[in-house]
């Protein structure tokens, strides 16, 4: 699907229908046929518009010399489809192709950050400017993204307490996973955005090394946010797991010592039920009674030899 908008002189993004200077052109799942179209009209190499809808692409920045266009791919998040018990995420990228007449966006499913500056109605005359508010724009929903996996995090924890089950470890999973992502994504977009520092290719005012810097910032913020939700989940997972085994032990301990109990008591009847001579006389009336209190004898000693083992 293609999309064309670019700035009025009012500065609202106006959507155009054909391909004109200083355009955004915003492609989102395209067909072949409209790569190759947006491909021969605006001289870009169809490498810079394949590669980003490739969902295994790492983030990186390249130039073409002989179009005279400079690719920028970066990670952003997006809701796990694959998960429909709550909002886990994984990353895929999106490509920003800026050229001297145009810049073009290019990702293989819609984001929600690109309705978003197309409602802040970022300029299209300033290419270097808008693609620096895309990124900027990428690390701000990391970081929405962020809150929602810890809000999550702390409604698991709190239900963790009252009791544990399967499903509560998988979400617990589920995040971990989602964090593994943004770690990955996040790391590999800073390289990027430092890389944009050195680049010839596309001209940064001063306005516009504010705002790098503000990338930068914000990105350093969602690697700093990833690791230390990481380690908190790391931690909790750890603690879960000895008191999932602490239990464990306790309930087997348990077990042994209601075995331990019920044997004594099993061992003396069949020693009494035996038929050769015994002690007692068949007929004595109380002969079931001592017999009682020979297996409670038993169980007395072994109970406070176990009580002072401190193993009950």
């Amino acid at each position: 699907m293609l999309s064309i908008y670019k700035s009025s002189p009012d500065g609202i993004l106006e959507v155009v229908e054909n391909f004109e200077n200083n355009c955004w052109i915003n492609i989102t799942a395209p067909t072949k046929e409209e790569l190759e179209r947006v491909s021969q009209l605006c001289n870009i190499p169809i490498e810079f518009l394949e590669d980003p809808l490739d969902l295994e692409e790492t983030a990186r920045i390249e130039y073409d010399e002989e179009a005279n266009s400079t690719l920028i791919i970066n990670d952003f998040p997006i809701v796990d489809s694959n998960n429909s018990q709550f909002n886990s995420y994984i990353t895929i990228p999106i490509g920003i192709i800026v050229g001297a007449d145009y810049i073009v966006t290019v990702c293989h499913q819609p984001s929600s950050f690109l309705n978003d500056l197309i409602k802040k109605n970022v300029s299209t005359l300033m290419k270097s400017r808008f693609a620096l508010e895309v990124l900027l724009a990428i690390s701000t929903q990391y970081l929405d993204n962020l809150k929602q996996l810890n809000k999550h995090r702390l409604k698991i924890e709190g239900n963790l307490r009252d009791s544990l089950t399967s499903k509560q470890l998988y979400d617990l999973m589920e995040i971990e996973k989602s964090l593994v992502y943004f770690l990955t994504s996040l790391k590999s977009n800073g390289d990027v955005i430092t890389k944009l520092f050195r680049v010839h290719s596309i001209k940064l005012y001063e306005d516009d090394q504010d705002l790098l810097e503000d990338v930068k910032i914000e990105n350093n913020q969602g690697i700093e946010t990833t690791e230390l939700y990481t380690r908190i989940l790391n931690s909790i997972t750890g603690s879960y797991s000895s008191l999932i085994s602490n239990e464990l032990n306790n309930t087997m301990k348990t077990l042994t010592l209601f075995t331990v109990f019920l044997t004594l008591p099993t061992l003396v009847f069949s020693f009494f039920g035996m038929n050769v001579t015994l002690p007692i006389e068949n007929q004595d009336p109380v002969s079931w009674v001592i017999t009682l209190a020979i297996a409670l004898v038993f169980v007395v000693l072994i109970g406070l030899a176990l009580w002072r083992r401190r193993i009950f």
